[in-house]
């Protein structure tokens, strides 16, 4: 079996209101008065409180910046950031650096060789035997892909022990034209990594036992989310109907992760929250209590969407309720969902 041993988040120094981000919107977007109402309502009724970025003030991004500007920043940035949130992991695991025998790093917001893999090695003090994994442009369900990558290595020798760091800098792909997918994505999505130490040792102080993994491809659905690159970044697809897609199909594949080892009422639901309506339809559509899906609702206020280090921030907040059973799930391009049944001790 693979056990997770421990599980930290780390966000960048600069904080946003996201009142203050609307109001530059609506000041440097060349608006028409509905365009001006339609952002307005976007914003104010999006749940998110605050987000945060790399970038000391989001107006860098009416200065056009062009594609590989902003990968510059990132190939800055996010190596710290992972080092940040990888030795958090690594403190509460009580781990030495020196026991880690495989680092996969997740990412879909940049581009850099060698991977941030490699400076987590470096900066951390790990050996330099250490095998590296980079999971890259699996969009928001990027973390349970890097689950599947350390399971597999677990189980290939329970000897092992994976640090698997998520690091996303969503917010130096804003953009500046109209288009609903451009105005949805900007509103919604922000920076941050998350990172975990996994293991195959029962005997050892552990979080949650990964007991299910399953994913499913929603059919006809290609169109509906995904990353363009562009010459002033990456540009998002992300269609309106994506909880309607979500809606029609979670249920069935909930119950098919949870194999009735569980039911729905007595699990913590730690959902990727991609904005307050895909949470809703999954709150609708399973039947849940408020209170079985408040640390996706909690994240989602307090940091936005993260794209792949969101459901680690998830988990991480989902420790505090000590519940036994845990159903993580996420949704990304595809349209995909990916999911796992957690057990703790």
């Amino acid at each position: 079996m693979t056990y997770i041993l421990s599980v930290a988040s780390a966000s960048p120094d600069h904080c946003f209101h996201q009142t203050d981000i609307m109001q530059q919107m609506l000041e440097r977007l060349n608006l028409s008065p509905t365009q001006h109402q339609s952002l307005k309502r976007l914003y104010q009724n999006s749940d998110i409180h605050t987000r945060y970025s790399v970038m000391k003030d989001y107006t860098v991004l009416f200065e056009h910046p062009k594609a590989n500007e902003r990968n510059a920043i990132f190939k800055e940035e996010a190596p710290k950031l992972a080092i940040k949130a990888a030795r958090k992991a690594l403190n509460q695991s009580n781990k030495d650096s020196k026991q880690i025998t495989h680092v996969i790093s997740v990412s879909c917001t940049g581009m850099i060789a060698p991977g941030i893999e490699y400076y987590l090695i470096k900066e951390l003090d790990l050996k330099w035997t250490v095998g590296r994994i980079g999971v890259n442009f699996m969009g928001c369900f990027g973390a349970f892909n890097g689950l599947s990558v350390a399971k597999a290595i677990i189980s290939e020798n329970p000897n092992n022990l994976v640090l698997l760091v998520c690091t996303e800098l969503c917010s130096l792909h804003g953009q500046l034209d109209l288009s609903s997918d451009t105005l949805l994505g900007n509103s919604i999505f922000a920076d941050g990594a998350a990172a975990c130490i996994l293991g195959g040792n029962k005997s050892e102080n552990y979080l949650w036992e990964i007991t299910e993994r399953t994913s499913l491809l929603i059919e006809d659905s290609v169109d509906y989310m995904a990353w363009d690159v562009a010459e002033s970044g990456y540009k998002m697809k992300l269609s309106s109907r994506v909880p309607v897609l979500i809606k029609r199909n979670i249920a069935g594949y909930a119950k098919s992760l949870l194999k009735n080892k569980v039911t729905f009422e007595e699990c913590h639901w730690a959902v990727h929250p991609g904005g307050k309506s895909i949470l809703k339809a999954v709150e609708k559509e399973c039947a849940l209590l408020p209170t079985q899906i408040e640390s996706s609702r909690k994240i989602l206020q307090t940091y936005g969407n993260m794209s792949s280090a969101t459901f680690l921030f998830v988990l991480e907040h989902s420790q505090k309720l000590h519940s036994k059973w845990t159903i993580g799930m996420a949704f990304g391009p595809g349209l995909s969902i990916e999911g796992i049944l957690l057990r703790a001790p």
